[in-house]
């Protein structure tokens, strides 16, 4: 009797964190943001270079939308109003960056915080993860203006 006692509390555990995660409503969503960002990377030439005109149009033309669609797109949304495909499955959601309220009440330092060491150094969502070894201070502060750019 007592094995079955046990197994009860933990069926029923398993059962509400399967609840929580149900990716299927956002499949096409996710497949339409994953279209976007590969889109946009280029292709190496046979000597395994890459194309001159490619590079200026893909780089050069906003590297900040780029490092947010490659980094962030999937949680914060293409738009950055939280409705990235694996937001659906997280508990808290990312941030809305269109939050007027939030974008009055945090200064650039904070956001700058959030992207180099992550959700948990700042006492937020430990699902944020830290970028500060993947980007550069100049592409932390770009993506900090794209971020500002939504809050206005």
């Amino acid at each position: 009797m007592k094995p079955l006692l046990l197994i009860f509390p933990i069926a029923l555990l398993l059962g509400a964190c399967m609840d929580q995660y149900n990716p299927r409503p956002y499949w096409k969503q996710f497949n339409e943001e994953r279209q976007i960002t590969s889109a946009k990377q280029s292709k190496l030439t046979e000597k395994g270079e890459l194309p001159a005109k490619e590079t200026a149009s893909v780089a050069d033309a906003d590297p900040a939308s780029a490092k947010f669609a490659a980094l962030c797109s999937s949680c914060h949304g293409v738009n950055g109003q939280a409705d990235g495909a694996a937001a659906a499955s997280m508990n808290p959601k990312p941030r809305n960056f269109h939050d007027k309220v939030w974008q009055a009440k945090v200064d650039d330092n904070h956001i700058m915080k959030v992207i180099k060491e992550g959700g948990a150094a700042v006492g937020l969502s430990g699902t944020m993860p830290p970028w500060g070894a993947v980007l550069s201070d100049d592409e932390v502060k770009g993506l900090v203006a794209k971020i500002r750019g939504w809050g206005k």
